[in-house]
Formats: C-alpha cells, sequence, structure tokens
C-alpha cells in the first residue's frame, strides 16, 4: 500500500477501536503500529474458536473461485498472513515459494493495473450483485425488521 493508503486504514481502523470504546489507541500510525504489534504478542493465541471463525472466513473467500482453484486460493490466503496470526487460527503455514509467488503475482497485477484508465467511478460492493441482494443492498437496510430489534421501542 501506498502512505495515503496506509494512514486512511489507520484512521478507519482506529475510528472503529474509539467507537468500540477501545482506550488508549495512538493518535499517531507510528505509534498505533508499536501498539498493535505489543497486542499481538501479548494476546495473539490459538483457540478452537479462532479456527472455527478462521476456517470460515478463508471458505467464503474461497467460495467467489471456481471449485478447482479453491485450494490454490486457500494456499495464497495463507501465504498473505504474518505468523502471529497463522499460529492464532491454526491455519498450515505458507512455503516460502508460495508466500514469495503470491507477493510476485500480486505486484505484477500492480503493474499491469497502471496501464488501465483510472477508474470513473467507485465500485462499491453495496452495488455488486451478492446472492442473498441481487439487485444490490444499502447498509442501513441491512439486519431484522425494526420492530424485532432490541432497540426498537426507542426509535418510537
Amino acid at each position: 500500500m501506498c502512505e495515503t493508503e496506509r494512514l486512511a486504514m489507520f484512521r478507519f481502523w482506529r475510528e472503529v477501536g474509539l467507537r468500540m470504546d477501545v482506550r488508549a489507541i495512538p493518535e499517531d500510525y507510528t505509534e498505533f503500529e508499536r501498539y498493535n504489534i505489543d497486542c499481538e504478542r501479548r494476546h495473539y493465541r490459538f483457540t478452537e474458536t479462532n479456527r472455527r471463525v478462521g476456517a470460515a472466513t478463508v471458505e467464503m473467500f474461497a467460495s467467489w473461485f471456481a471449485r478447482p482453484l479453491r485450494p490454490l486460493v486457500r494456499q495464497a490466503i495463507y501465504a498473505l498472513l504474518d505468523d502471529a496470526v497463522i499460529a492464532g487460527f491454526g491455519f498450515p503455514q505458507p512455503s516460502p515459494a508460495m508466500r514469495q509467488l503470491v507477493d510476485g503475482v500480486l505486484r505484477m497485477r500492480a503493474r499491469l493495473l497502471r496501464f488501465l484508465p483510472a477508474r470513473r467511478r467507485p465500485r462499491l460492493r453495496t452495488e455488486m450483485r451478492h446472492r442473498s441482494y441481487p439487485a444490490g443492498y444499502r447498509i442501513e437496510e441491512l439486519g431484522p425488521p425494526i420492530a424485532s430489534r432490541p432497540d426498537a421501542a426507542a426509535e418510537d
């Protein structure tokens, strides 16, 4: 990622943390990176629930590809993850060759994309076709009907 993308991601996830009432989140990217690494060292541990959530997430991504490609997609996902994350989810350790292959493919894709014209409109996930939402969706419309939500009385 370029510096602008790194900072945008930092600001987004910092705001998510603040809204979750996570305290002592650093205001600066460099400090946040140190905070993150320290937090990983202290708290990342394997649990069976981690494995189940991680496996479900990997399978969700893999399902977007044709069945014969899914084993390769899984290996590529593992190759993108840090060792601490791999250990915390109980995923298999990717080979150095797979890590290099994935890195090389992503770099080649980036170089090729430079030759394409810039997008004129953003590609929004909410406008993409999904099995559950073939016509797209609006985030604020997701979830159960208002009458069944616990906070519905407060909105009336």
